[in-house]
């Protein structure tokens, strides 16, 4: 598991996260475990790996560039991290639940303490050549726009700005997105997202590690609801899944609907009053009386009754 892969996913976790977030029914507790455990394992093999590597010397060639390739993978990994975080923030936000958000820091704030053991090593520059520095720091800068591009529509459109690393920029990606989601042309804007982070991540050496990542990334996946794959196992377009939703979704009340619908439910006449007059809230009076008519049994002697009246 490469740092292009660990993008990729990351990408598509993001393209299609609305309709993880949009979704009602609670998280499996046990995928959320997993997704802490598995996810605290692998971090800790890169805390390990790092203490190896920092107490030996540094100017060995071999473990400088093992070295640099780790901090590569370690920074995609942290990207993603950051995105499914926030994907859980909105999520438990919209639930009005506290479920999967605690659980998803408690792993951020993981990552971000072994972040901070790779600059510290960065900045006291412990053997690394200069050219090294200059690499992995390009890299870093790299990663943290491709980061602030895929959590825009979070900062834009929900205000999870503490996610980001350029809150302006990251609010930039986000208004492009929302305002090209709804385009003919939206599918194929990813496909050369996509195309870009194969270019910023190019496959390569990769990392030692264990499969605690790939299983964490599994349980990710696993938490998207039923609804939003296909007989093929491929994942719906969030228009689609909207759509197929929105039968189950709870009907409005007539006080929420525009005023010339609630006249008209309400058995109103609309043709006298003046157009000044529309926006003017419904009387006590009026609001008393009911929206629907009460439910009233009928018999199939009325059934019968009224057939007759309509073929006479």
């Amino acid at each position: 598991m490469n740092s292009q892969l660990t993008a990729q996913v990351a990408a598509l976790i993001s393209s299609q996260s609305f309709s993880l977030v949009e979704g009602s029914d609670p998280f499996a507790p046990e995928l959320l475990c997993d997704f802490w455990s598995h996810g605290q394992k692998h971090i800790k093999h890169r805390r390990a790996t790092l203490d190896a590597l920092t107490q030996s010397e540094l100017r060995i060639e071999a473990a400088e560039n093992e070295l640099e390739i780790i901090v590569r993978d370690f920074f995609a990994e942290e990207m993603l991290i950051r995105v499914v975080t926030a994907i859980y923030t909105a999520a438990d936000q919209r639930r009005g639940q506290c479920q999967a958000e605690p659980i998803a820091r408690s792993l951020f704030l993981s990552f971000l303490d072994v972040k901070r053991i790779i600059l510290k090593i960065l900045v006291s520059e412990q053997g690394l050549s200069t050219e090294t520095l200059k690499r992995i720091n390009a890299t870093r800068r790299s990663i943290e726009r491709w980061t602030d591009m895929l959590l825009g529509p979070y900062v834009q459109r929900l205000g999870l700005e503490e996610f980001a690393h350029d809150v302006e920029r990251a609010r930039d990606f986000g208004e492009d997105q929302l305002s090209e989601q709804n385009a003919i042309h939206a599918a194929q804007t990813w496909n050369l997202i996509n195309a870009g982070l194969r270019v910023s991540f190019p496959s390569g050496l990769t990392s030692q590690t264990t499969a605690d990542w790939e299983s964490m990334l599994g349980a990710v996946l696993a938490c998207f609801p039923a609804d939003c794959f296909s007989h093929s196992a491929t994942i719906k377009s969030l228009r689609q899944i909207r759509y197929e939703r929105s039968g189950t979704d709870t009907e409005s009340s007539p006080d929420g609907l525009p005023e010339i619908i609630r006249r008209r439910m309400l058995g109103l006449s609309i043709s006298d009053v003046s157009p000044g007059k529309m926006s003017k809230q419904i009387s006590p009076s009026d609001s008393q009386k009911p929206a629907f008519p009460s439910p009233q049994s009928i018999s199939f002697t009325q059934i019968r009754h009224r057939n007759q009246k309509e073929s006479s």
